[in-house]
């Protein structure tokens, strides 16, 4: 019997440890509540215009206002254990995003006639040029071999 309860207190230890360390291993971003606006320009993804990134106190996600318009994901997160969104401190994600290729294989508007869709996951990320930030996004299939399908960037200037 002796052994039983050892083996059983071993276990629960175990997963109490487990437990605390997958706690313990979540991404943490100090920081108050954020919201950045910024002009878009020379945008490839789709028109230029406005756009906003927030993101509630001491959270590693964000959240977008006017993304859709501009062709960029609505949601995403931190890249690093801070969140400095005028310096480029994160990407977005959008898993479900359809791409419209011509018959040459390019990227097409939804509205150009006759178009081949196709299925993909649509990353977004910064780099911090000088004053702005390029963002980059590339669209890979959403089947298993991922491949790279389409890619557009646009600048964006913090107000």
């Amino acid at each position: 019997m002796k052994p039983l309860l050892r083996n059983l207190a071993t276990v629960a230890a175990l997963a109490t440890t487990g437990l605390l360390l997958v706690a313990d291993s979540a991404q943490r971003c100090e920081h108050g509540a954020l919201n950045v606006a910024f002009d878009v320009s020379g945008n490839t993804c789709g028109t230029n215009g406005t756009f906003r990134v927030l993101s509630d106190e001491d959270s590693c996600e964000i959240t977008t206002q006017g993304a859709e318009a501009l062709g960029f994901p609505a949601f995403g997160n931190s890249t690093q254990d801070s969140l400095n969104i005028p310096e480029g401190e994160w990407s977005l994600h959008d898993r479900n995003h359809t791409v419209h290729l011509g018959p040459d294989g390019g990227v097409v508007r939804a509205d150009a006639g006759s178009t081949t869709t196709v299925a993909a996951n649509r990353h977004c990320e910064n780099t911090l040029e000088g004053e702005t930030l390029r963002l980059t996004c590339i669209d890979r299939r959403s089947d298993l071999s991922g491949d790279e399908v389409a890619r557009c960037e646009a600048t964006l200037t913090p107000r």
